[in-house]
């Protein structure tokens, strides 16, 4: 007899297919699962790469409008500046008592109102002497 003959007589025939189609159903469930997590990493690769194009563009425009701010900052830096140092030029200028820069510059925010303004400016038009009868 040989081998085959025992094994046949052993081992009967259902035996042997089912565990040849349980091998079988094994390795077919790993490949479906390994697929399935396959899909899965592949479907969040292309949300993650979608996501991060999204930012990428929202990034880029945030950083131009940042860039336009930066721009608008540094001219108002400058013009604030030029009013500073012209501010301060003004004590040196001969005609800082009449200037009408001076004066308004000297005017509290209590002063602002429109008629205290015409006041304050009269009065001090007064005290220089050029408009009234006091000299």
């Amino acid at each position: 007899m040989e081998l085959t003959e025992i094994l046949q007589w052993v081992i009967p025939s259902g035996g042997i297919g089912a565990a040849l189609s349980w091998f079988l159903n094994r390795s077919m469930r790993n490949a479906e699962s390994a697929k399935a997590v396959h899909d899965a990493y592949k479907a969040m690769y292309e949300d993650v790469s979608l996501l991060a194009k999204e930012l990428s563009e929202q990034n880029e425009e945030t950083n131009k409008k940042l860039d336009e701010l930066m721009s608008e900052n540094r001219k108002l830096c400058r013009t604030v500046n030029r009013l500073s140092r012209a501010i301060e030029a003004i004590e040196y200028c001969p005609h800082h008592a009449a200037c009408p820069v001076s004066l308004e510059l000297q005017l509290t925010a209590e002063d602002e109102g429109d008629a205290g303004v015409k006041r304050r400016r009269s009065r001090r038009v007064d005290k220089r002497g050029s408009d009234s009868g006091e000299a």
